[in-house]
């Protein structure tokens, strides 16, 4: 049973925040490579965009003072420049236009604005609230690293939604240098202490990425402030979708496909992967299997267990477990419907690609 335009299972799916600033880039179209990585991840079954309350509130805050030296800037007819439109941010009073004769219209685009953000960019904020809980963590984050009262509001409240809930596992998406250098950067510049906070907390650090230098293990980094490619931006996606739901769930992994090296009637229902090593095999177990088809991610849920494992020969023994030797991690298996017949061509031949991995599912525990 495949997940394609089912419920899938929150076990495999994950969990986007945002920085502040990217919302306005998605609004204002800033970066078309960005917008385009972003629909990639929104159109996913396997991803939520979440943003908390308080990045919405620093959000209207960022675009009030936007909008209204715009228009400072648009009333005076082009004669005064950007630096001296910014004298008046903090009174919002300028003699060309003082605020109050454009509240109304400010106003309106930023409710405008949230909208959007709601219904054209699927951005859920509605349950994330700013709860008891935030205020220790964000104190001691606050006083033992380099980062901004506001920063570190923004990046616990994200990941720390509600009071008894903090995330396993979540992503962090920003283009704030400062901050990333000081909660990513190298040991000259990030302080160790980041580290102890979160521990004691019991709050888990979010993978975090910055979108001028994004990019999968040891594979090529991009910058999606830059122009490129949809093809690329596409495929990118879908590896760093699969890549993120992988590290989430890496207690589950059993392993990962390998090219089976038999004939061409058995390629039709064999399947075959290398154990992870020091991983337990049992006799029968539910299983997923997460691939990509072409640019897109998805998961296979078998009908039934995985049973009658072979390894050079039928495995009579079990748990069988790999040691560090290669050859003991192969393991095959014939993978067939209910009725005996094979698995619709396509989807087996997507199946058995190599690198899909194969996670022990969450039902096993139940």
């Amino acid at each position: 049973m495949e997940e394609a335009n089912k419920v899938i299972d929150p076990t495999f799916k994950i969990k986007i925040a945002l920085d502040t600033q990217l919302l306005a880039y998605l609004i204002d179209e800033s970066y078309p490579s960005f917008n385009r990585f972003y629909d990639c991840l929104k159109n996913s079954p396997f991803v939520d965009i979440v943003c908390s309350r308080f990045v919405t509130f620093e959000y209207i805050g960022i675009r009030k003072l936007e909008h209204y030296l715009h228009k400072v800037y648009s009333s005076s007819a082009g004669k005064m420049n950007l630096s001296s439109a910014l004298q008046y941010r903090r009174d919002f009073k300028a003699p060309e236009l003082d605020y109050e004769s454009c509240f109304e219209d400010v106003k309106k685009e930023i409710e405008q604005e949230l909208k959007r953000l709601n219904d054209d960019f699927g951005i859920q904020y509605d349950d994330n609230i700013l709860h008891q809980g935030l205020w220790h963590p964000h104190q001691e984050l606050l006083l033992s690293s380099r980062l901004s009262k506001e920063d570190c509001l923004v990046l616990l409240s994200s990941i720390y939604p509600q009071e008894f809930i903090k995330e396993s596992h979540s992503i962090f998406l920003t283009n704030d240098s400062q901050f990333f250098d000081s909660f990513c950067g190298n040991t000259d510049y990030r302080m160790a202490s980041i580290d102890q906070v979160f521990d004691e907390n019991g709050i888990l650090k979010p993978e975090t990425f910055s979108i001028k230098k994004i990019g999968l293990n040891s594979s090529t980094v991009y910058n999606l402030t830059k122009q490129i490619t949809d093809e690329i931006i596409d495929q990118f996606a879908a590896d760093f979708i699969f890549n993120q739901i992988s590290i989430k769930n890496e207690h589950l992994v059993l392993g990962k496909t390998i090219k089976c090296d038999c004939s061409q009637k058995l390629k039709k229902a064999m399947l075959c992967f290398d154990l992870y090593n020091k991983k337990e095999l049992p006799e029968k177990i539910y299983t997923a299997i997460l691939y990509k088809s072409g640019k897109e991610v998805k998961l296979y849920i078998h009908h039934s267990v995985f049973k009658d494992f072979y390894h050079k020969k039928k495995i009579e023994s079990f748990p069988y477990i790999a040691t560090e030797d290669p050859d003991s991690q192969h393991i095959t298996l014939l993978l067939k419907e209910k009725d005996g017949s094979f698995l619709e061509e396509n989807l087996m031949t997507f199946l058995s690609l190599k690198g899909n991995i194969i996670f022990i599912h969450p039902d096993n525990f139940i």
